[in-house]
């Protein structure tokens, strides 16, 4: 008999299934944007005088070694963006402090890389970022 149709029990059970798995699967994507999207806690301000002072002796060339370790993925190697916002001009948009603070705490979808980094590599990629995609 091939016109004969599942049980209306067995339908049933693999709905549910289907379900709970498509179910889970939404649920455990959406904790993971909420969380990605959260990025780190507020720097405070011993955070960003410590960071400034970093950034007045930042190494460049430690900078280009960070940013095509931890950032290129997103901003892209030319910094020209994709999944992290284009970089070119970031000088002209971001204050050292706000940069540095953006670095530190993440923003939108960028994850935090204070605690991550050291303040040594957050402001000398700060320092690269500014003078390879800025426009000054």
């Amino acid at each position: 008999m091939s016109g004969r149709t599942a049980p209306c029990g067995a339908r049933s059970r693999r709905f549910s299934r289907e379900w709970a798995t498509r179910a889970s699967v939404a649920l455990a994507l959406a904790v993971a944007l909420a969380l990605a999207g959260c990025g780190g806690s507020d720097a405070t301000e011993a955070d960003l005088e410590r960071l400034e002072l970093a950034f007045e002796s930042a190494d460049v060339t430690l900078g280009g070694e960070v940013f095509g370790d931890s950032c290129s993925v997103c901003h892209g190697s030319d910094g020209s963006g994709g999944v992290g916002a284009a970089l070119g001009g970031v000088d002209e948009r971001l204050t050292v402090r706000d940069h540095l603070a953006v670095v530190w705490t993440g923003r939108g979808s960028m994850p935090p890389f204070g605690g991550i980094l050291t303040d040594a590599e957050i402001a000398a990629v700060v320092a690269y970022q500014r003078s390879t995609f800025g426009d000054g």
